[in-house]
Parts: structure tokens; sequence; C-alpha cells
């Protein structure tokens, strides 16, 4: 019997994919520490394929690291990496 793999698993998958080409890109143009990497609200909505409001929700609820300059919201690839870790899920595999 085949196994399907869950929605949410393939999207964790699509975002790590994506983090690590992001990474990939900056580290080819010598930036090293992914603390320096930012990405704008526009960016951070894209990848997670979320709404504004749940960026939003996201971060008044501490989930996410972000900082804000006047009316700007970035967040650091660090930050996004920890909130993806943070959130993983260890799949449970039962041997029946």
């Amino acid at each position: 019997m085949k196994e399907s793999t869950h929605p949410f698993l393939v999207s964790m998958h699509s975002l790590e994919a994506k983090i690590e080409q992001l990474t990939r890109e900056f580290r080819i143009r010598q930036i090293k520490d992914p603390g320096f990497i930012l990405l704008d609200n526009a960016d951070f909505i894209q990848l997670f394929k979320i709404s504004a409001k749940t960026a939003q929700n996201w971060r008044e609820e501490g989930l996410i690291e972000f900082a804000q300059v006047k009316g700007k919201i970035y967040y650091s690839l660090k930050d996004i990496k920890d909130f993806i870790n943070r959130h993983r899920r260890s799949r449970v595999c039962s041997n029946s």
C-alpha cells in the first residue's frame, strides 16, 4: 500500500527548499551571516503563501521575530529558519 504525504509536509518541504535557495543566492553575494539577510513583509508573505493578516497575527502572537523601521517590516533569514525549526514536527512512523 502506497503511503501518501500530507499536504502540510509537502508545503514545509517547499518552504525549506526556497529558504535554502535564498541562502545559496546570498552566499554567492558574499553575505555569510543569515542574520544579515533580510526579507521584507511582502517577501515573507509570498514565501509562506499567507495573507498579510496572518503575518500580522504571527508577529502579534510572538511566533516570528521581526524588525520594524517606521512602517516597514523586516524578517531576518535566521529568524525565519528558527521559526520553521520551532514548528517542525517529527513524523511518527509505526512499524506494525
